[in-house]
């Protein structure tokens, strides 16, 4: 485990923390994490087994505690092979209300990129994810540089790796799959039903994360995308995928871990990954 202080923030890394944490410690992760991911998410619905697959069953987790030690938010990757390729599986970043918006998304995501690259030839990764967020969407799109992009169509050759993606992430990563099995759309890059809930007479139904509060930003070509090719009552997703850019996730953490601070050239979490 690496332990960062950010301001009033303690930021710690954890590698594989499903092996490497001992048997307490995954517990008290495990009981603090279920209450983050539910009112960060503002949905009372997301399962305990959902949160245990985004908190500790990952390959590189971050997790940023309060002055007092509280956990207050996670993030995490996990390796994919796809392909031939290998891609940064992205689980869900979340944050309790009351921390979101201060600089800490900005934190959680380049680090667990850029440590989780360590471990591979960056020249031949890819960084993927799924959301229905607006927010998340703007910034993986915008600031990672991740695709579909509201103002650059998705290379061809991307598209396949994209849908096999798509498949590895609903059959592995997922509560749910629909019995009408994968509907992704190459063009969109969207995952159709890729939330959703089984009744007790055994009709499913799409589900939205976010419930009826849905994050959103002042971007109207980010709401138009999200408006034009997501549906998310019916749970649809938009899949994320891109080349890793050290250098772009280097100045994400940068620039988000200045907010939270009055100085960047003494600050830990960026020495150890600036080289």
């Amino acid at each position: 485990m690496e332990t960062f202080q950010l301001g009033k923030f303690t930021i710690e890394l954890v590698d594989d923390p499903a092996t490497t944490l001992k048997p307490h410690q995954r517990e008290e992760l495990i009981r603090q994490s279920i209450p983050v991911a539910r009112k960060g998410f503002r949905n009372e619905a997301v399962t305990e087994s959902d949160i245990i697959t985004h908190a500790i069953e990952i390959s590189t987790g971050v997790y940023v505690k309060d002055a007092a030690g509280n956990l207050i938010g996670f993030s995490g990757c996990v390796p994919e092979n796809v392909l031939g390729r290998t891609v940064i599986h992205l689980k869900g970043t979340v944050l309790l209300p009351e921390y979101q918006g201060v600089g800490l998304y900005g934190v959680l995501t380049p680090v667990r990129i850029l440590r989780e690259a360590e471990r591979y030839d960056a020249t031949e990764l890819l960084i993927g994810t799924r959301t229905q967020s607006p927010v998340v969407y703007r910034f993986m799109s915008r600031k990672v540089g991740l695709y579909p992009k509201v103002d650059e169509p998705t290379p061809e050759e991307l598209k396949p790796i994209a849908e096999a993606y798509a498949a590895i992430v609903r059959e592995k990563h997922s509560d749910f799959q629909s019995k009408y099995g994968l509907d992704f759309d190459r063009d969109a890059l969207v995952i159709r039903r890729a939330y959703g809930m089984v009744d007790e007479y055994g009709n499913e139904s799409g589900f939205c994360m976010y419930g009826d509060d849905i994050p959103g930003r002042d971007d109207e070509e980010v709401n138009r995308f999200i408006k034009d090719n997501l549906d998310l009552p019916n749970g649809d997703a938009v899949l994320l995928i891109g080349p890793v850019s050290r250098e772009k996730n280097l100045d994400i953490l940068r620039n988000a871990a200045c907010r939270l601070v009055t100085y960047d050239y003494d600050i830990g979490i960026i020495r150890r990954f600036r080289g």
